[in-house]
């Protein structure tokens, strides 16, 4: 009871150093509990800011024995490529886009010149097995940085060209051009920075009846949310026990994601893009260090914000203390005043700074990512235990300067 009422009397006569301490504490808690909220997606919504940058998984045909020896081509089957919207990673697919290559002759004012075609889906709406809604695929949504000056043909007479090839023959988007014996339109000039420059794009379905090559694709290309790949992601799943190659296979990685995708391509050999993959995995891997390092220099600034305020209160209160150990006040006693009052300074700086940091996390969702973060019903929980702690941690230095406190020198000063 009287622990209690010596609290009392100790948050009363200092108002505006606890109110410092519950600030601090508040502050702390906001930011901590902000980058963790962060921390809990930024996986994913980084993973998918980069899905912007390209692919990470191409699946082309596999090539083996005598058809790999004398150079025989081999194509995918275009039915099979809404099946990857059925495996277990579905919803980790965010965008796929097909090709189909083949060899044509241009001919424009009088020159003639090997090119290479290129049938593609620039957006298309396919239907997902199961389910009511279409899935969106194509060039749009694998490659978004690539510009088209114009059009993607929308006729079964229009073409694209890349853009190095129509300035090398000086082809304009309207003008004509001969494909072999065919007359097209050039609807647009396409400018991606790669090797499709150099090219004729067409509609799928049109370079296939052009060529006569019904539902032949030769490769596609996948943008998917993966995670991060660690030591056990390069492991060969040929050398795994059962009990790995499942948890290998229901993990995301970009590896077992690719094995999936290439299951449900017939005759197919799926491999991860490296370069895309491996850079992907290093930035996210960064952002996660930075966003942990972040939070404990936060609770670490807050705890020796607790602790400067509450030592300079120490001073103030030496005489109190030297009372109390003067009337015969045990050490637990004097430890127990300082430990709940960082209890109950933790309690409500951790209610307030959860308060702030819904609305924290909400304008870095929006503002960062165009969307709200997912907030853990958890999170409260560790927000204020994590507060309880700063304000525990910051309560030892002062602690042990109460401990060392003599009676008899502060009560002699005090006269």
């Amino acid at each position: 009871m009287m622990l209690l009422t010596i609290i009392k009397r100790s948050f009363i006569n200092q108002k505006k150093s606890m109110l410092l301490m519950v600030a601090s504490v508040a502050v702390g808690t906001a930011l901590a509990a902000s980058l963790l909220t962060l921390s809990f997606d930024i996986t994913g919504k980084v993973s998918k800011e980069l899905r912007s940058f390209g692919a990470n998984i191409l699946v082309e045909p596999k090539v083996e024995g005598l058809a790999d020896i004398t150079g025989q081509k081999r194509y995918l089957s275009q039915d099979d490529i809404i099946k990857v919207k059925t495996i277990f990673w579905r919803h980790n697919i965010l965008g796929i886009s097909p090709f189909l290559e083949a060899d044509g002759i241009l001919l424009h004012k009088g020159s003639e010149r090997q090119v290479t075609l290129l049938g593609a889906w620039y957006d298309k709406q396919l239907p997902v097995p199961g389910e009511k809604k279409t899935f969106s695929t194509g060039i749009r949504s694998v490659s978004p940085w690539w510009e088209i000056r114009g059009n993607w043909p929308r006729e079964v007479n229009e073409v694209v060209l890349g853009i190095t090839l129509a300035s090398e023959l000086g082809i304009q988007t309207g003008d004509s051009i001969h494909i072999e014996e065919s007359l097209f339109r050039v609807a647009g000039v396409l400018d991606t920075g790669g090797t499709e420059d150099d090219q004729v794009f067409m509609e799928l379905q049109q370079l296939q009846d052009f060529k006569d090559m019904e539902d032949k694709v030769s490769k596609v290309t996948v943008s998917a949310l993966t995670k991060p790949m660690d030591e056990f992601a390069y492991k060969d799943p040929d050398t795994m026990t059962q009990t790995e190659y499942e948890k290998w296979y229901c993990t995301g990685y970009v590896t077992s994601i690719a094995k999936q995708v290439e299951e449900v391509f017939s005759g197919s050999r799926a491999k991860p893009i490296w370069r895309v993959a491996e850079s992907e995995g290093s930035v996210l891997g960064k952002l996660e260090i930075l966003t942990y390092l972040l939070c404990i220099i936060a609770l670490a600034a807050s705890a020796l914000g607790v602790s400067t305020t509450m030592i300079m209160s120490l001073l103030r209160r030496s005489e109190e203390i030297g009372l109390m150990k003067a009337l015969g006040a045990q050490r637990t006693k004097i430890v127990a005043i300082f430990l709940t009052e960082g209890c109950i300074l933790g309690f409500f700086g951790g209610i307030i700074g959860y308060i702030i940091s819904i609305f924290v996390s909400e304008y870095i969702g929006h503002h960062v990512f165009d969307t709200a973060l997912q907030r853990r019903d958890s999170l409260m929980i560790i927000a204020i235990g994590s507060a309880i702690v700063i304000a525990l941690a910051g309560t030892i230095l002062p602690i042990k300067r109460a401990l060392v406190i003599k009676p008899s020198i502060v009560l002699k000063e005090a006269k």
